[in-house]
């Protein structure tokens, strides 16, 4: 996998290869730490941040090619954001968010090209369950979150 900086993991399921990326996780802990040491006054705090696994959406049934599938996203929520890290340059993507109900409780279009991440404030949001739905392209990325 010498070729294949940045590569995280290979999975096959569905007749797909699924290919996912290592997210710059070492930044941003560095970050965060500089950031707690600067306030730790008790001004600011660190939260629980929960990964939210996105993947396309499974193939209709039967015997089909195996298709190569690049997941250039990763996601996190936590009381109060939900966080969008795109680690490749995807061009416009749009990420909506949904409730149980099927109700689009969140819907913006980034571009990619110009910024790698976007955080969603989720703290007035009701507790449930919610879906995010990242597409791109011909590409669609879902992922599922709970608010508690």
């Amino acid at each position: 996998m010498e070729n294949w900086k940045g590569v995280n993991n290979f999975e096959c399921k569905n007749n797909q290869i699924i290919v996912t990326f290592k997210t710059n996780l070492m930044k941003r802990s560095i970050l965060c730490m500089i950031l707690v040491a600067l306030f730790s006054s008790g001004i600011a705090y660190a939260t629980d941040t929960t990964p939210i696994i996105v993947t396309p959406p499974p193939p209709p049934p039967g015997p089909g090619p195996c298709r190569l599938i690049c997941i250039p996203v990763t996601a996190t929520i936590n009381d109060s954001e939900l966080a969008v890290y795109f680690e490749l340059s995807i061009g416009e993507a749009t990420v909506t968010v949904t409730d149980d109900s099927n109700n689009v409780v969140y819907m913006e279009t980034i571009d990619t090209d110009s910024s790698s991440d976007m955080q969603i404030p989720v703290a007035g949001w009701a507790n449930g369950n919610y879906n995010l739905t990242i597409t791109y392209e011909t590409n669609t990325l879902v992922g599922e979150f709970s608010l508690e």
